[in-house]
């Protein structure tokens, strides 16, 4: 019934060509990611331009959850997720290789965030501390 209602809710809050670009079948969801219906346009063209680097990814954040005050997850232009068929360095390097990405970081167990905000942020570890954030102009690309 949730799904029904889900696919209900997506079909009339964005039209079908915002989803036209992720390619079904490389995109799965953990249980508690609703779909990809709070993701802005441009965070959809992003996951779409990764999947074609790196291959099927698993989604484990969208809007969802809890984050830091200031999210890029709470606007929609953020997601965590785990590379399928590619290591988490391969991942981060393909992502940061995005024109369209802001902030990409890393976790220990795995997972990769990457926004397409407007400050350029990367990362590694649990706690982003300023020795382990590397800020960047966005106008340097």
């Amino acid at each position: 019934m949730r799904r029904i209602i889900l696919s209900a809710c997506v079909a009339v809050c964005l039209p079908v060509s915002a989803y036209a670009n992720v390619p079904t079948g490389k995109v799965s969801f953990q249980p508690q990611v609703k779909g990809l219906g709070c993701l802005k346009p441009e965070t959809l063209a992003m996951i779409s331009e990764l999947v074609a680097k790196i291959g099927p990814i698993k989604i484990t954040s969208t809007c969802g959850g809890r984050h830091a005050r200031n999210s890029q997850h709470y606007s929609g232009k953020a997601i965590d997720f785990r590379p399928v068929a590619a290591s988490t360095r391969s991942a981060v390097a393909a992502a940061k290789a995005l024109a369209s990405t802001g902030g990409v970081g890393s976790y220990s167990n795995g997972l990769v965030h990457v926004d397409v905000g407007a400050r350029e942020a990367s990362w590694y570890g649990h706690k982003r501390s300023s020795r382990q954030v590397a800020y960047a102009a966005r106008s340097s690309r």
